[in-house]
Formats: structure tokens, C-alpha cells, sequence
């Protein structure tokens, strides 16, 4: 199967800083890939790289096995930066003049896409007049509007409300779905766990991870496992986990939290046993993706 992303050795140096560094990965035809990383990290020099916006310094990447640039762009649908249109023009008009520069795109696809982001109804608004989320929309609905096979996508959600948020996340599911490659950056990082099963992370132009999303959370556990414990006495719980060499913290009446090495956790049920203690209930307490990522990128790191 044809790679529908590749990155081979991606760099890009602006005078002595190298804002992408070396950065390798491959993406399948209907993936739908999260790109994580801070402020500044190259996640948009990358993306910028990958749609033929920006010639890297070495190093080569691919569309659907054609060389970028090359003749596979015609088949990528782009949200980078800030969405750009003619403020004069309504929002229809924006995108026939799109599907004008593209050609092949029928004049009912319009029609299509705007229904597809919920924008019948501001369609025939000039853009001037529209909201950051409403600009948002557009540009998704541009995006798609010649059928792309890949969607590189940065921040498609800033801008909108927590329903707007959602509706975007089962847009790009959909679309996945008929076979659709997708790369998406985001801050939001909640959002980005319902919507993805692999991660990339970029920090200082270097790519950190790359790799499914649950090794990146049970990475963030890796050494130790926190568990939140219930038993019938509480205090007794607190007491015998503090006997056994643990630091528990408190939870309520009848509850404590508390971090154990990886290696001890199959025993931990026993050895509160051993002491006395009757547990009703002791689950993992699962890392979130936050936690995973700045765990990886350090405590200087911020989502962007």
C-alpha cells in the first residue's frame, strides 16, 4: 500500500536555528494522526513543508508516493495558519472561487461541503461579517471541496464553541471513514484523545514520539502506577498503606490515592489483605493525555 504521508529527513534551518530537525514518520491511507507540540515546536513549519508552502532545507516528504511539490498537492485539502478569504465575497462565493482555481469541482459540491459544516445558512453572508468560528467552518469546508485524499490541518477547531468542537471531530471521523489520511495539530488536547489512535510529538523541531496514543499515556505512568483505593475503613486504609512504605493521600471517608513502582502493583491487594484492610474497590487511575505530553516535552513545555 502507497504511504498517503512521508516525511524522510525533514529539516528546515532559518539562519543557525533548525525549526524542524531531521523529522521522519509514515501515514497510511485513512489514519487520522494527532501532531502535538508547544509553541514553536515546528508543527506548522511541518505542515507548511508537507503542502509545498515551504521548501525544506534537506530532506524530502511525499503525498500519496508523489514527490512534494508534485502533482499529488491537487489531492490535499489545507487548513494552515490563519484561514484567509476575499472579505468582499460571501461565504458561497469564496468557495466557488476556490473550486474556480482548482477546476473539476461541480458547482452542487458547494452546496454540499457548506451543509456538511453547518454553513447553509451564513452561506450567502459576506465573510467580513463572519465570527472566528463561522471562518473556521469555512476553511474545513474549502478544505474538502475537490474530494482531498489527505487533510493536513492546523488548530481547525480554534475559534469554536464546545458544540462546534464536537461536530468538527465527527466531520473529520466521517471522512476518515471513506478512506480520508488525516494529520491534525491542536491545542486542545482532550479533543485530540477522542479523536485519535497515534500521536506524533514535536518539541524543538525534533520529533519525541511517534507512536499510538495509549503508549504515550502508559508512558507517562512508566515507573510507577497511581491507584484510587476504597475500603470499608478508610483511616485503616490510609495507615496500613503508610505501614507498608506507600505515601497515601486521603480521599473522603473510606478512600486514598496512591503511587506505587510498576513492579509492585500485581501484589498490592494481597499485602493490604495481609494488613487487616477489607478493599471494596481499587482502580487505575489513568493518565490524560496532558500529562502524557508534558511529561514528554518537560515542564517548560506548553500545548500549542
Amino acid at each position: 500500500m502507497t504511504s498517503a504521508i512521508t516525511a524522510s529527513s525533514l529539516t528546515k534551518r532559518y539562519g543557525r536555528v533548525r525549526a524542524v530537525d531531521a523529522v521522519s514518520f509514515d501515514i497510511q491511507p485513512g489514519e487520522i494522526v494527532g501532531f502535538l507540540g508547544p509553541n514553536g515546536a515546528g508543527k506548522t513549519t511541518t505542515l507548511r513543508m508537507l503542502a509545498g508552502l515551504v521548501r525544506p532545507s534537506t530532506g524530502s516528504c511525499s503525498l500519496l508516493g508523489s514527490p512534494v511539490p508534485g502533482a499529488g498537492l491537487r489531492e490535499v485539502g489545507t487548513m494552515i495558519e490563519e484561514p484567509s478569504f476575499y472579505p468582499y465575497l460571501t461565504g458561497r462565493g469564496n468557495l466557488r472561487h476556490a473550486a474556480i482555481l482548482h477546476g473539476g469541482v461541480p458547482e452542487s459540491r458547494i452546496d454540499e461541503v457548506l451543509g456538511f459544516v453547518r454553513m447553509e445558512r451564513a452561506a450567502d453572508k459576506k465573510v467580513r461579517a463572519y465570527s472566528q468560528g463561522m471562518r473556521q467552518r469555512l476553511a474545513l469546508a474549502r478544505a474538502l471541496l475537490w474530494r482531498p485524499r489527505v487533510l493536513l490541518l492546523d488548530e481547525p477547531t480554534n475559534g469554536l464553541d464546545p458544540a462546534g468542537i464536537a461536530e468538527v471531530r465527527e466531520a473529520l471521523r466521517t471522512v476518515a471513514a471513506e478512506g480520508v489520511t488525516v494529520l491534525v495539530s491542536s491545542h486542545i488536547l482532550a479533543e485530540i484523545e477522542k479523536l485519535v489512535e497515534r500521536i506524533l510529538a514535536i518539541d524543538r523541531g525534533v520529533l519525541r514520539y511517534d507512536g499510538p496514543l495509549h503508549g504515550l499515556l502508559e508512558a507517562a505512568g512508566a515507573g510507577g502506577v497511581e491507584y484510587d483505593i476504597e475500603a470499608t475503613d478508610g483511616p485503616a486504609l490510609v495507615a496500613a498503606l503508610e505501614r507498608i512504605g506507600y505515601a497515601p493521600v486521603a480521599r473522603g471517608e473510606r478512600g486514598a490515592s496512591v503511587a506505587i513502582p510498576s513492579n509492585q502493583a500485581a501484589g498490592l491487594l494481597a499485602r493490604l489483605g495481609a494488613e487487616g484492610v477489607e478493599v471494596i474497590e481499587a482502580r487505575r487511575a489513568t493518565a490524560t493525555l496532558e500529562e502524557a505530553y508534558l511529561k514528554l516535552v518537560g515542564a517548560e513545555g506548553r500545548p500549542s
